[in-house]
């Protein structure tokens, strides 16, 4: 738990066609889309996860069965909120539809290289820190994310479900990293973040409930990116290992039980400390799963950035560190406290300087 980044030497480079450098949105906006799954994987109900916007509440949190395009409305976090705010040219004309399309953060020319944060709102939440170390190092930042949507390879129609606007986008990332390798070759890499064990609880729920024909709770749409996450996604990166591009991971953060006691001092967010294994839920079994099913096919030595040492002890999360909220609600870290957090991802802006 000490060491929070796996090293990767700075000799590996690509050697003409064969590469062997290691390996290292739109949207929390998208909070409201990832909250009706994590409110049924043990977190606080969903109403409590969604902000409202200045023209009132929240539209596009759809409890219950309901369609892709749907989902893919959400609320943006007010100004002032602790979570980072993508800038306005990523959303569409009514500010608050996230663009379909990559979200260039920085801009310092083409001939700079680039890094490609991709994933849903657990890698948005760290934008902060990679905003911070793309404008320190000169490096042109690009972040693909929408809310409740796993880095996968879309599932099989025999799986019965209909392909989503999350699969489609999925596969236009993966053209649009193929089109920057070619060309920026070495200057290009790509940090992968996901909600991964909320997807996994998710997945072991509708299990159960398939073998003892009990409802999950689950909707449609909740079943199926469940099921696109963990079993999807070691398709998807087998894919992208053979690629050869630089990939690292981020680890899982911690997250409020939905049965956590009351915290007298504040609820939302979480003001009281918690035990590292209910704030970090099947924390080894978790990683297990990142490293064989995501991280072994990558190419070359990726790294699984963990920032967990910078709020949990080995047996303890804080509720806040120097001042800065742990939590900006019970499923996501607070953008004050991921603004310090640069550290941990330095190494990835490293390789590309």
């Amino acid at each position: 738990m000490g060491t929070h980044i796996s090293a990767r030497p700075a000799s590996c480079r690509r050697s003409g066609t064969t590469r062997v450098r290691p390996l290292g949105l739109l949207g929390l906006v998208a909070l409201a889309l990832l909250a009706p799954l994590l409110a049924l994987l043990g977190s606080t109900p969903a109403a409590a996860l969604v902000p409202t916007s200045p023209a009132g509440p929240a539209t596009g949190l759809v409890a219950g069965p309901a369609s892709p395009s749907a989902l893919l409305r959400a609320v943006a976090p007010l100004p002032g909120d602790d979570f980072p705010r993508l800038p306005s040219r990523c959303y569409e004309s009514d500010a608050v539809t996230v663009r379909n399309q990559p979200c260039r953060i920085t801009r310092f020319g083409t001939g700079r290289p680039l890094l490609v944060a991709w994933g849903d709102s657990h890698v948005h939440m760290y934008l902060p820190a990679l905003q911070r170390l793309a404008r320190a190092g000169r490096v042109n930042l690009t972040i693909v994310t929408l809310g409740s949507c796993p880095v996968a390879w879309p599932l099989p129609a025999s799986r019965g479900f209909g392909r989503s606007s999350c699969e489609n986008r999925n596969l236009d990332t993966l053209e649009f990293l193929r089109r920057q390798d070619k060309r920026l070759g070495d200057d290009l890499a790509v940090l992968v973040g996901g909600f991964w064990s909320g997807y996994r609880d998710a997945y072991r729920r509708q299990q159960q409930a398939d073998r003892t024909g009990r409802d999950s709770g689950l909707s449609t749409y909740q079943q199926h990116m469940s099921a696109l996450a963990v079993e999807g996604a070691p398709p998807m990166f087998r894919r992208l290992g053979r690629t050869g591009i630089a990939i690292d991971l981020i680890g899982q953060a911690a997250t409020v039980p939905i049965d956590a006691r009351p915290c007298p001092v504040g609820q939302e967010p979480y003001q009281c400390g918690l035990p590292r294994e209910r704030a970090l839920e099947r924390e080894g079994d978790n990683k297990r799963w990142i490293t064989t099913q995501l991280r072994s096919p990558l190419a070359g030595q990726p790294r699984l950035v963990d920032a967990t040492p910078a709020y949990c002890s080995a047996t303890r999360c804080r509720p806040r560190v120097r001042g800065a909220n742990t939590y900006f609600d019970s499923i996501h870290l607070g953008a004050e406290l991921t603004r310090t957090l640069t550290s941990y991802f330095r190494p990835v802006f490293d390789d590309l300087r």
